[in-house]
């Protein structure tokens, strides 16, 4: 007897459909994943034996925050937490390569120490120069630089590179003929290291030799310029501080030591005029000086010879108790600064410093101007400011509109 086989399309009845699954909407991928977040914490919790409180009512969405709080230091309660906690801090998932503070100073010091051989070899060789020496400064810096340095100045301090090329000049003879002040960047580097090292008193001596000792000065013009060279040498690097007192300090230190040996003044020139701008155009980078200091600092301006009306109009801004823009508003009225002089600058020249102080000067009048409620004087010096300044370059236009 033979028996009919059914075609297959007959156990469509019977087979359920086969079908791919409808994707899920957002709603219900939130719902998803809060299911096997849940499911996932409960496994956790059943498998390190923590029972939740039965009182209160579990949130049907539990929020947790697996990150540590830095400003917490409360420790997860549940296992879970703790594992999350424990996975999380663990260095190995830190993107930041991580290198212990020691590893890091023994670095440092062997890349230092390696510098100071170098140093010490080229002198022993006899190979040692001054630029070969402000090669090993500027090295020495950028290695602060790089570092894990405090600040520069502490690195220039732990570094002793300043009094390793003190001793160099001391043993070659540059130090007795001062020859090296020649090189204005080596002197201004050099400097900065031996303010940071504690031995600023050795500049001081080669001033006094300076001022005392004629041979050391004559020949060139640029012999000498040498003690204007070393006190504004010294003045930048005591401007590096945020307080400025050591700076105004050495300042009056120079004068009375051009006094007592009846030198010109015309020494105190640049270093003046630098410390100047650093009290104003760079005040920002400073804490106010005492008044006592600020006024002396001010009052060097009378043994200089020549006068320097704008810059002083510009400290009397900066008064510590008592600014005042009445110097400030008689020099900006001139019509000679803003149709003779000013014109005469180009400002794209490197040099071109008349131009960035009557700016600044301009700014910080109207500044001072507004903050006591002169408005109207305040809107006809900017629109000084737009008509004279602006066009001379972008970074004036900036500031302008």
């Amino acid at each position: 007897m033979f028996f009919k086989t059914k075609p297959l399309g007959s156990l469509k009845s019977i087979l359920p459909p086969i079908h791919q699954p409808l994707p899920l909407n957002q709603r219900e991928s939130q719902k998803l994943l809060d299911v096997l977040k849940a499911s996932f914490r409960a496994h956790l919790d059943k498998e390190h034996g923590w029972t939740p409180d039965t009182n209160q009512v579990a949130p049907a969405a539990p929020t947790v925050t697996y990150l540590p709080s830095s400003s917490s230091k409360d420790v997860p309660a549940r296992p879970t937490d703790k594992h999350m906690r424990a996975i999380l801090e663990n260095p190995l998932f830190n993107n930041k390569a991580f290198v212990p503070p020691s590893v890091a100073a023994a670095a440092a010091a062997s890349v230092r120490n390696n510098r100071n051989d170098v140093f010490q070899l080229a002198v022993s060789k006899g190979i040692m120069n001054t630029q070969r020496a402000l090669g090993f400064l500027l090295a020495v810096q950028r290695d602060i630089q790089l570092s894990a340095a405090v600040s520069v100045g502490q690195g220039m301090k732990e570094s002793g590179a300043g009094l390793l090329v003190l001793r160099w000049l001391r043993s070659s003879g540059e130090e007795r003929s001062l020859s090296f002040l020649g090189n204005r960047t080596f002197t201004r580097l050099l400097l900065r290291y031996m303010v940071a090292e504690g031995l600023d008193e050795l500049a001081w001596s080669w001033f006094h030799r300076l001022l005392n000792e004629p041979a050391l000065t004559t020949g060139s013009p640029e012999r000498a310029a040498y003690p204007a060279a070393l006190l504004d040498g010294l003045i930048m690097a005591k401007s590096q501080a945020i307080e400025l007192d050591e700076a105004y300090t050495s300042m009056l230190r120079g004068k009375e030591v051009i006094a007592d040996t009846s030198a010109s003044t015309q020494h105190l020139v640049h270093a003046w005029s630098r410390l100047c701008w650093h009290t104003t155009g760079e005040s920002y980078k400073h804490q106010i000086p005492a008044t006592s200091l600020f006024e002396s600092f001010v009052a060097v301006h009378d043994e200089l010879p020549k006068p320097f009306p704008m810059a002083v109009a510009h400290l009397m801004l900066y008064h510590p108790t008592k600014p005042s823009p009445a110097l400030a508003l008689k020099y900006l009225k001139n019509g000679y600064v803003w149709n003779t002089k000013l014109p005469s600058y180009r400002a794209d020249k490197p040099d071109a410093k008349f131009p960035t102080k009557l700016a600044s000067l301009t700014l910080d009048t109207i500044e001072n101007l507004m903050q006591n409620g002169e408005f109207a004087k305040a809107q006809r010096l900017m629109e000084r400011f737009k008509t004279h300044l602006a066009p001379m370059g972008p970074h004036y236009g900036a500031v302008a509109f």
